[in-house]
C-alpha cells in the first residue's frame, strides 16, 4: 500500500457555458458634458447606466423596452428582484415579445425557481420558434438538471436552421461528457472549436478529454487554449499535470514555475512541484520546502502537511514526522494516511 498522499488530480469538470449571464454591458449612451467648468464650479457626478435608463422611464413610463433594458442591468449588479419586476412590468406592457420571457428567466434561474424559469422560455419559444437565445438557455437549463436528452433535443433544434451555431454543439458536449460518453463529446467539442477557433470552453474540453485518454493532443489543446488566454492556470495547471503524468518531468516543473508566476499562491502547484521531487527526484529536503510554501498558501492544507511528515519519516527525523502528523489530524481528524503515518512513527 503506497504510503504517498496522491498529488492532485485535474479538478472535476464543472464547467458550464455563461448563457445565463449577461453577454455584454448595455450600450446605454450617458450624459456627459464636455464644456470647462469654472473654479469654484464643481463637475457634476456622471450618471451610471442605471440612473441614466430610470431618467428615461420617467420620462417614457409606457415603454416596454426600456423596463426590458433596467431588466437586464439589475441582472448585471446581481439585484434579482427588481429585474424580475422590470421584466414583469415589460411584459405586462407588451406579451407578445420573445425576449422579455428570455430576460426574466435569467431572474428566475438566479432565483432557484425552475419551473418559472422553464416556463417563461417556453413562453419566449413559443412566441419566437427560431429564437437562438431561448433556444440555447432552455438546452443549457435541462442540461442543469441533467437531463440530457431534453438538452440534445433543444441543441439539434438550433441546428435544423443554423448548423454553425458553435455554442449548441458545446452543450451537446457538455451532455455526452457528463452521460459518460466520451467519443460522442470530443466529436461535438471537435465541432464547436471547428465553427469558432476562438471557443476557449470547447478547446479546455477538449485538452481535459485526451488527457483523461493519456493522449498527446492534450498538449496541443492545452497550447490552444493558452493561445485565447495567455495567463490561464487552468490551462497551465492541465498542461503540467498532462506532463507530470507522462513523465515529461522537467517541463512539468517548468509549467508549474510558469503558473507560480502568474499566482505565487497557486497551492497546488507548490504541492505538485514538492511531489515531484519525493516521489520522483527523492529529493526530501527540496519537497519539504515546496510542501512548506503550499502549507503557507493554506493552511489547512491537510495533505500538504500530511507529505512534509512523511518527508521528515523518510529523512529519520521521527519527532518532527509526528508533529506534522499530529498537525494533519488536527485539520482533519479522520485523515487515514496521518492516521497511518501517525501509527507508523509511534512504532
Amino acid at each position: 500500500m503506497s504510503l504517498v498522499e496522491p498529488h492532485n488530480y485535474l479538478p472535476s469538470t464543472t464547467l458550464r457555458l455563461t448563457t445565463f449571464c449577461l453577454s455584454a454591458v448595455l450600450s446605454l449612451s450617458l450624459i456627459s458634458c464636455d464644456k470647462f467648468f469654472g473654479e469654484n464650479q464643481k463637475p457634476k457626478k456622471a450618471l451610471t447606466p442605471l440612473d441614466s435608463i430610470s431618467e428615461l422611464i420617467r420620462n417614457n413610463p409606457e415603454d416596454s423596452k426600456l423596463y426590458n433594458e433596467r431588466a437586464k442591468l439589475y441582472l448585471e449588479t446581481k439585484e434579482y428582484k427588481n429585474a424580475k419586476t422590470d421584466a414583469g412590468k415589460a411584459i405586462s406592457l407588451d406579451s407578445a415579445v420573445s425576449e422579455y420571457y428570455i430576460t426574466i428567466a435569467d431572474g428566475y434561474f438566479f432565483t432557484n425557481e425552475p419551473d418559472k424559469c422553464e416556463a417563461s422560455l417556453n413562453k419566449a419559444i413559443s412566441l419566437d420558434p427560431q429564437n437562438k437565445e431561448a433556444l440555447i438557455k432552455m438546452s443549457e437549463f435541462y442540461m442543469y438538471l441533467n437531463r440530457f436528452e431534453e438538452s440534445i433535443t433543444y441543441a439539434n433544434k438550433i441546428l435544423e436552421f443554423d448548423q454553425n451555431y458553435s455554442k449548441a454543439f458545446l452543450i451537446k458536449g457538455m451532455c455526452y461528457k457528463d452521460a459518460g460518453d466520451t467519443a460522442r463529446a470530443i466529436l461535438n467539442f471537435r465541432e464547436a472549436f471547428d465553427k469558432d477557433p476562438e471557443s476557449y470552453p470547447a478547446c479546455i474540453m477538449l485538452a481535459q478529454l485526451h488527457f483523461g485518454l493519456k493522449d498527446k493532443l492534450a498538449v496541443t489543446y492545452y497550447n490552444n487554449a493558452l493561445n485565447l488566454k495567455p495567463k490561464s492556470l487552468e490551462a497551465y495547471y492541465g498542461l503540467a499535470m498532462f506532463y507530470q503524468e507522462t513523465g515529461e518531468l522537467n517541463r512539468a516543473l517548468e509549467t508549474y514555475s510558469t503558473i507560480l508566476a502568474i499566482d505565487s499562491n497557486y497551492k497546488n502547484a507548490h504541492y505538485n512541484i514538492g511531489y515531484i521531487h519525493f516521489q520522483y527526484l527523492k529529493n526530501y529536503n527540496q519537497a519539504v520546502k515546496h510542501f512548506d510554501d503550499a502549507v503557507k498558501c493554506d493552511a489547512s492544507y491537510y495533505q500538504a502537511v500530511y507529505m512534509r511528515g512523511l518527508c521528515y519519516e523518510t529523512l529519520g527525523d521521527i519527532q518532527r514526522a509526528k508533529g506534522e502528523y499530529t498537525r494533519a489530524l488536527q485539520i482533519n481528524p479522520g485523515y487515514q494516511m496521518a492516521l497511518d503515518g501517525m501509527n507508523r512513527v509511534l512504532k
